[in-house]
């Protein structure tokens, strides 16, 4: 009977999200996925996180961060958002804003799951849980999903590391910082260290 209500209560509360769409999304698609699909550069070999986030005090933030396609010429920014208390919270984002206001693609280290609202796939199979990367079909819905990575779980603990998962981010996004280097991410100081792990989750991948 308790696990009767438990299924009730999760079947509302997936009812009562809705569906996240983003119109400019479904109505540009081909422009999204090569945004997201083509290569991409940053030039920043060190990304420093250490402003205040104005919508959250307990992040900080870096969100000016200037990405070049290698096509088009529209503006891509790359955000980094870190917990001031805990480092192993942080958010991958990359947003255009000729294309929307929302971050077209993003990797979430923490926070609430995301269902995905597919009638093929079964109830208990749409929530994903964090860490996962979100992204958009062609309908505009946000779709989250874990690589094979974050579904080992030595690896998933080692891409709690920000600087090992820095990495990762960049291969699901197709963004280096030259042919096979990718950018460092630096925090203010004042805040806690970084705990760097020595099993690289990342080795033996293939940067396409």
């Amino acid at each position: 009977m308790g696990k009767f209500f438990l299924n009730l209560i999760v079947f509302i509360n997936f009812s009562l999200m809705g569906k996240f769409i983003i119109p400019e999304i479904r109505d540009n698609y081909p422009l999204y996925t090569t945004l997201l699909k083509d290569s991409k550069a940053v030039f920043e070999e060190i990304i420093d996180i250490s402003t205040p986030k104005k919508s959250n005090k307990n992040f900080l933030s870096r969100d000016n961060v200037g990405i070049k396609h290698i096509t088009l010429t529209e503006e891509i920014l790359f955000i980094a958002d870190v917990k001031i208390n805990d480092h192993k919270y942080f958010h991958f984002k990359l947003k255009c804003n000729s294309l929307c206001e929302t971050p077209f693609f993003r990797y979430d280290s923490d926070g609430s799951s995301h269902r995905n609202y597919d009638d093929n796939i079964p109830l208990s199979e749409q929530l994903i849980t964090t860490p996962h990367f979100n992204c958009f079909n062609e309908d505009g819905i946000g779709i989250a999903y874990k690589t094979d990575q974050l579904k080992d779980d030595k690896k998933r603990a080692a891409l709690e590391d920000i600087n090992l998962c820095m990495p990762h981010f960049c291969h699901e996004s197709n963004m280096r910082l030259n042919d096979s280097e990718f950018p460092k991410i630096s925090i203010s100081q004042g805040t806690l260290p970084l705990t760097l792990t020595k099993d690289d989750p990342n080795s033996g991948v293939d940067f396409i």
